[in-house]
């Protein structure tokens, strides 16, 4: 293996307060343009593409999946082995440790040391403090080699790499952790203006393991059970080295997994939930989206992780909804919340907010109905145990909050993991030091009783938390915003049509729930997650529809077939307001309550009926007849459709409305509208317009904030089309090309109807 230049592997090592660690970067060896290896560092590639990255000194190669090897020989310094002759260094067993501290970004990184893997990461686990064995002290040269891979969406990156030495005993006799204590120092004058800043009273730094796990996102949810089993296996196995440690994780859904699929693993979960190290802080039943979702999905959500919890966890509260990473919260949330019996919330997502920060982290949450929620914005997930970042965020707590007390939350997260025994070892060491603030390991829920006496003064938020970020998401994948409308409608509709046929038991929600996730709802996950998704929501619908039509069936006496003659049922599972709706059925002539109905024909088969006045849930038999001459009930709210005066050469123009709302439709499509009190609507035309969006950091979940610069061509073909008119319902449609798709916009109005319907299409 190539030796790294001679200047950066023998660096002068005055004093170990300067000279404890020691900056690798310059050292690795990688392929140049020519083929041959040579400094990795200051690639021409990197200066010609990521010119900022290189001049923070990364170590840079493109994105795409695109490996990139490493090679470093790494002897132990020869000021360091002189001093340990002289018998001013221990081994490391005795007084001194050596690491080797990674930090990368790659979707796949592998650490290599004499031929042998010591060490793996990813996206997620991006870090690594491997301890150096006790033969490089002896002075036998390490052969490391280092594989990574960059992700798919962005360049590849080795942030930085050095080994750095640290006291194996928290005394320091060596004074190795001068350096970090320095920047300590320096971030409490900051804080002081100068002055430094002293712990407020009882302050200290409230330690509790955590590992954030996505149910799908850039792996399938085949590989989500995978990973949560060996997260808890890994919390389980380090509780028994650390006895400090205590780990907390959520989402009922992967502990009814684990129970049934893992019940050993399981029982050694209670064992440690019953001694108070394993904590499950368990709200709804996956951490799911809170905007795309209605309001009866959210109720599933608090109720079946409740009841499961409150069954599995019986010696626990379960007040908590902990929702870390999803995108945003309705308002509406608190309501929800209170009535399953949760009175906390906590995430950290609006801290990713790309415009106006989040001016709160403590805060009372509270609905228009006057339902209330203590509120706590957390440190960021994912986190490890640097002693500076823990210092930078207490500082920012107490002066943001005035409480003393910060949580901590030290783990690999997204793809699961948890804390490392690096990071433990890490947080122990510093956990001794007299500059830090105090620390103390513990559960969520002490942590947050020592919070409950500050609500009274907390300030309070009366609207929905808005997240800054990734707006896209409202977008994409429409197909799975499609199967949760329909399949929430379906539930709903089975849930009532079984209570009111006196069935027993319930329908299951579950299905449902659990592709409400907040990567698989919005549609942020990679394509294979949703080609296994598609049969789920099949099969859920077919179940869903299978138990609505054998409850109305039971309830209504409706289990002949259906024929002329014979009655019919409409159905209204809907507590919705009276209306006279229209709908479309079959030919031939239609009466309720021996009235005939009135009706059009439909231009797409079938007829439009006008029922009559349905209020709240009701059920109304109808009978068809082939023949029936009785003069039809009178149209409520007819549609009326008109085309305006034009002069030569003018376009047309049209005027459609019922004496709900009135549409006036012209060149420019829908050019005004007015309420039913002939106030007008619209400040312009109803514009369809399309842009070239790039997106920000993930394509599919941002709009770029400049996408208004770069309107894409979108030409209307005339004249407007009519596919009916009609005092029922009247539809036109309008053609247009937008680049290389054909656009069809479809508008109907029907009698009664408070609003127009208008749908874009491409064809």
């Amino acid at each position: 293996m190539p030796e790294a230049p001679g200047a950066a592997q023998t660096p002068r090592i005055e004093t170990f307060r300067s000279r404890s660690c020691w900056d690798l970067q310059a050292a690795w060896l990688g392929q140049q343009p020519d083929g041959a290896l040579g400094q990795a560092q200051g690639h021409p590639w990197g200066a010609a593409h990521r010119p900022d990255w290189q001049a923070r000194g990364l170590i840079i190669w493109p994105r795409g999946g695109q490996w990139h090897h490493l090679r470093l020989a790494l002897p132990c310094p020869e000021p360091w082995q002189a001093l340990r002759a002289e018998g001013r260094l221990l081994p490391c067993g005795g007084g001194i440790v050596a690491r080797l501290t990674l930090r990368w970004w790659a979707d796949q990184a592998e650490l290599w040391v004499d031929g042998q893997r010591v060490h793996a990461g990813d996206l997620f686990d991006t870090s690594c403090r491997w301890r150096l064995p006790e033969s490089w002290w002896q002075g036998q040269p390490l052969a490391l080699e280092l594989r990574l891979r960059s992700p798919l969406h962005d360049d590849g990156a080795l942030i930085s790499s050095a080994v750095v030495l640290e006291p194996a005993e928290p005394s320091d006799p060596l004074d190795l952790l001068a350096a970090t204590k320095d920047s300590i120092a320096a971030l409490r004058r900051e804080a002081g203006g100068g002055q430094g800043a002293l712990p407020l009273a009882g302050g200290r730094v409230h330690v509790l393991g955590h590992a954030h796990l996505d149910l799908a996102w850039l792996w399938p949810v085949a590989d989500t059970w995978q990973a949560a089993e060996r997260t808890f296996a890994s919390a389980l196995d380090l509780m028994e080295r650390f006895e400090e440690l205590h780990f907390a994780h959520s989402t009922p859904a992967l502990y009814a997994w684990l129970e049934q699929n893992r019940p050993a693993l399981f029982d050694r979960l209670q064992t440690a939930v019953v001694a108070g190290r394993f904590e499950p802080i368990n709200g709804p039943w996956v951490e799911s989206d809170c905007v795309l979702i209605s309001t009866s999905s959210l109720l599933r959500q608090f109720q079946l992780g409740q009841h499961y919890s409150q069954r599995t966890f019986p010696a626990l509260e379960h007040r908590l909804a902990w929702l870390p990473d999803s995108f945003g919260f309705g308002a509406g949330l608190p309501a929800v919340a209170q009535a399953t019996g949760v009175d906390w919330f906590c995430t950290h997502k609006l801290f990713w907010n790309a415009t106006n920060p989040f001016p709160h982290r403590l805060f009372r949450w509270r609905s228009r109905c006057g339902a209330e929620l203590r509120a706590l914005m957390t440190a960021p997930i994912g986190t490890d145990g640097d002693p500076v970042a823990i210092e930078r965020y207490w500082l920012e707590w107490q002066a943001a909050t005035g409480s003393p007390e910060a949580l901590w939350l030290p783990g690999v997260g997204d793809h699961g993991g948890g804390p490392t025994a690096e990071m433990l070892e890490q947080l122990q060491l510093w956990r001794q030091q007299s500059l830090t603030t105090p620390r103390c390991q513990g559960s969520l829920r002490a942590y947050l009783a020592k919070l409950e006496p500050l609500a009274a003064s907390l300030p309070v938020w009366r609207d929905e938390l808005y997240l800054e970020l990734h707006r896209g998401c409202a977008t994409s994948r429409p197909d799975q915003k499609r199967h949760n409308r329909t399949l929430e409608r379906l539930l709903r509709q089975a849930e009532l049509a079984r209570a009111l046929a006196g069935f027993g038991g319930g329908v299951d929600w579950r299905p449902l729930l659990f592709q409400q996730f907040h990567d698989i709802l919005p549609g942020t996950s990679i394509p294979e997650v949703f080609e296994q998704a598609e049969p789920q929501w099949r099969q859920a619908r077919r179940q869903a529809c299978r138990q609505r039509d054998q409850a109305l069936h039971q309830w209504l006496g409706a289990g002949q077939r259906l024929e002329a003659g014979t009655p019919w049922w409409v159905c209204q599972l809907q507590p919705l307001a009276g209306r006279a709706q229209v709908v479309r059925l079959p030919r031939g002539l239609w009466q309720a309550e021996g009235q005939t109905l009135p009706q059009q024909p439909a231009s797409c088969g079938g007829g439009w009926v006008q029922l009559p006045r349905l209020e709240g849930v009701v059920a109304l038999p109808l009978q068809r007849h082939a023949n029936l001459a009785p003069e039809p009930m009178p149209i409520a709210n007819p549609v009326v459709c008109e085309q305006l005066p034009q002069g030569f050469g003018d376009p047309e123009r049209w005027l459609l409305g019922n004496g709900l709302l009135q549409v006036e439709i012209g060149p420019e499509g829908i050019e005004q509208l007015w309420d039913r009190a002939g106030l007008p609507q619209l400040s312009g035309p109803l514009a369809w317009q399309r842009y070239r969006d790039a997106g920000e950091f993930w394509d599919a979940w941002d709009l770029a904030a400049n996408y208004g610069d770069h309107p894409l061509p979108w030409q209307w073909q005339e004249p407007l089309q009519w596919l009916e008119q009609g005092p029922l319902c009247s539809r036109f449609v309008r053609r247009g090309q937008c680049g290389t798709s054909a656009v069809r916009l479809e508008g109907q109005l029907r009698a009664g109807c408070p609003w127009l319907e208008i749908g874009r299409a491409h064809v």
